[in-house]
């Protein structure tokens, strides 16, 4: 049946896996029946990898590390998807909400900052669950919420009292170039609209003034890409206007031409010094001051290898 189909059937609000709106593409397909999306979740989340990681920005990483959970599968497509081995397969193991919770208290106990959920939105019911089961266990580290951001009210909804920290993409301000290069419709409303939830939420970051850690807030991130294609200035202006430039921001320059990228340019290129360079100054002209920036060499380490026992190398 199209998805097209699938999607204009009414769907229950209290069955979110028996009409799936998780994710802006809101296919509504029955994952209790054993029916997948595009990106292929069933009824339990898929996990690729979990480990203490230290290469997010400092507040979240620390000394210690971010105690990062890997996801498998992904609503999007990007062409230059740095994690392809894991968001665009089936690998990974599934665990339920228990076992879930199990990995996050042993992420507390290796001294982990913080328990890191990367690419959560797919798998939310089970997440929210397993979140509950955790703090009822002992986690106290604040969880993370680390995001493409083309999430919907509904799954950001789920997770409201259980995420302290949202870590949220702007990936795109335009809507022809995220279904050029990540095959997704209508990202830039989505995304404006899971942010505003999120402010709404918790708020910017607040960062612990004693150790330097993150405890509540959003953060956002823009990877800039080569040619501009992220549109940061226009996502940089809405921030602006619809919250202020007191916001944190993370711009990164780690893209690199990995995955599909070299079949479509200028996504076959790394990032340019002037494109990095214009790209920060316009923030600073803007206003913010609360910018986490990485060095433009980042490309060559920004690309993990998820079948080595250390997926990074910083």
């Amino acid at each position: 049946m199209p998805m097209k189909q699938i999607a204009d059937r009414p769907c229950p609000p209290e069955d979110p896996l028996g009409c799936c709106r998780l994710c802006g593409r809101r296919c509504g397909v029955d994952r209790r029946r054993g029916r997948t999306g595009l990106c292929r979740a069933g009824p339990l989340p898929r996990v690729a990898r979990w480990l203490a990681h230290r290469g997010e920005e400092p507040p979240l990483s620390g000394v210690n590390g971010s105690g990062t959970i890997f996801f498998t599968g992904c609503p999007l497509r990007c062409v230059f998807c740095q994690n392809a081995a894991i968001s665009q397969t089936g690998e990974g193991r599934e665990v339920t909400p228990e076992e879930l919770a199990g990995i996050m208290l042993a992420l507390q106990g290796m001294g982990c900052h913080n328990v890191n959920l990367v690419s959560p939105t797919h798998h939310g019911v089970a997440i929210a669950e397993a979140i509950g089961q955790a703090r009822r266990g002992g986690l106290s580290v604040p969880v993370v919420y680390n995001t493409h951001g083309y999430d919907t009210a509904e799954a950001l909804a789920r997770m409201a009292g259980k995420v302290d920290i949202y870590l949220v993409d702007m990936k795109y301000a335009s809507d022809r170039t995220a279904r050029a290069f990540s095959g997704v419709d209508g990202y830039r409303d989505a995304n404006r609209a899971a942010v505003r939830e999120m402010m709404a939420q918790v708020g910017p970051l607040q960062v612990d003034s004693a150790c330097g850690l993150g405890v509540r807030g959003v953060l956002v991130r823009i990877l800039l890409l080569p040619g501009g294609l992220e549109g940061v200035e226009a996502s940089l202006s809405f921030l602006k206007s619809r919250f202020s430039s007191d916001l944190p921001v993370s711009l990164m320059s780690q893209y690199a031409p990995v995955y599909l990228a070299s079949s479509h340019p200028p996504l076959d290129r790394c990032l340019r010094r002037a494109e990095y360079e214009a790209a920060v100054a316009f923030a600073v002209r803007l206003g913010f001051r609360n910018l986490w920036l990485q060095d433009l060499g980042s490309s060559e380490v920004g690309v993990p290898d998820f079948t080595a026992a250390e997926p990074f190398e910083f």
